[in-house]
């Protein structure tokens, strides 16, 4: 582990993180853009920070985004991306406590930080940070480090970054929990809304409406055949999933006017979310579904970058060199990194803390130990020190 990277800041600049409030609030399920708690976390606690490593530039988005660039304003260097909204752990007792205590109680040995954020993206957004503050003071190519606003699962962060900011990269990586392992890709997906027509009548007297729920039902015994690409080798295959119902209006005994189904459609590299949501649309016609629309709603991109990739074997090498196994995994969910990688950067994912929770750790407990931080900011520096040094 490099001796560059300081203990005690690092924890001290992950314990302010940790009592920022940043979380999606209990009972709703995003964050919209420009949120004001959000964008005074970046202002107040992480500008000042990344301001205290003496950047050569900073570029910031009226919705709370910062990029931070390091060294000559080139398009060849290296992109970190972090985030600041939490979004799981809604249930911790203290989500804000941003308390340092043994890892036993949490599943680890050695000290944790405990709070919201921090197995998702505020631990390695700490270890991001200790890794630009120990690059070489001479660099032949930018670092930039990006501080992304998302909360809303979607690619908006990244869109303001990239395309109103106007970073620009060879190399990046979305700093968020791994395990210290680094992810080659994950799957995308896209919501898909299905509307499907009908006419009100009270259901005593069904003949004068036109219910629109059997044609509903006709709907989702056709996706059941919706034909799909072949299973990726490491991402599994396509999946489809209806995952909400709902029917307008409601009222005592009324036929509705309308029922809208939502259908999870994951996607696989390669695959488009408009090619994907025209196929649907395409299938449920020639099912015989009539008085149905098909509208794409949000969607995020599949990611998928080589082994032999320069950012993969120096994330790799990084880690033999700290002690740790050098893996490679894939992700089961939705991140970033797909829309970097349409971009032309290759795009792995990497950093402390839980790849995934489930059950408890989800909704109440949230811990990242204070030793995997300094392995990934080591990591990061060994790529820095490759990537962009002198």
């Amino acid at each position: 582990m490099s001796d560059r990277i300081e203990r005690s800041q690092l924890e001290d600049l992950l314990r302010k993180l940790l009592t920022t409030d940043t979380q999606v609030p209990l009972g709703e399920t995003e964050v919209q853009p420009g949120d004001p708690r959000i964008v005074a976390a970046v202002n107040e606690v992480v500008l000042p920070a990344l301001e205290a490593l003496s950047p050569d530039e900073i570029r910031r988005h009226p919705m709370g985004d910062v990029a931070v660039r390091f060294g000559p304003d080139s398009d060849d260097g290296f992109l970190i991306q972090t985030y600041i909204v939490s979004q799981h752990a809604n249930l911790m007792d203290d989500p804000n406590a941003g308390s340092i205590v043994d890892g036993r109680d949490y599943g680890y040995d050695g000290p944790v930080a405990v709070g919201q954020g921090a197995t998702q993206g505020k631990g390695p957004m700490a270890a991001a940070i200790a890794a630009v503050d120990a690059r070489a003071s001479s660099l032949t190519r930018p670092i930039w480090l990006t501080v992304n606003t998302e909360g809303r699962s979607s690619h908006g962060g990244s869109t303001r970054l990239l395309d109103d900011l106007g970073v620009r990269a060879a190399h990046g990586v979305v700093s968020i929990g791994t395990d210290l392992k680094v992810s080659l890709g994950n799957r995308g997906r896209v919501d898909v809304l299905l509307k499907l027509r009908g006419r009100s009548s009270h259901s005593s007297q069904p003949w004068l409406g036109a219910n629109p729920i059997p044609k509903a039902a006709k709907a989702l015994v056709a996706l059941e055949d919706l034909s799909v690409p072949s299973e990726h080798r490491s991402l599994g295959p396509v999946t489809v999933t209806p995952y909400q119902f709902s029917c307008s209006p409601l009222a005592p005994h009324t036929i509705p006017n309308e029922v809208s189904i939502v259908v999870d459609r994951r996607l696989l590299p390669g695959e488009s979310p408009g090619d994907a949501v025209a196929a649907m649309a395409a299938h449920l016609k020639s099912s015989g579904v009539r008085d149905v629309e098909v509208i794409e709603g949000v969607s995020m991109l599949p990611a998928e970058v080589s082994e032999r990739s320069s950012i993969v074997r120096t994330l790799l090498e990084g880690l033999a060199e700290a002690a740790v196994d050098p893996e490679t995994i894939w992700s089961p969910n939705c991140f970033d990194a797909g829309y970097a990688c349409s971009k032309g950067i290759p795009t792995p994912m990497f950093g402390p803390g839980r790849r995934s929770f489930s059950g408890e750790g989800l909704v109440g407990a949230d811990a990242v130990p204070i030793d995997a931080c300094m392995t990934a900011a080591s990591v990061l520096l060994h790529s820095i020190d490759r990537l962009c040094g002198a």
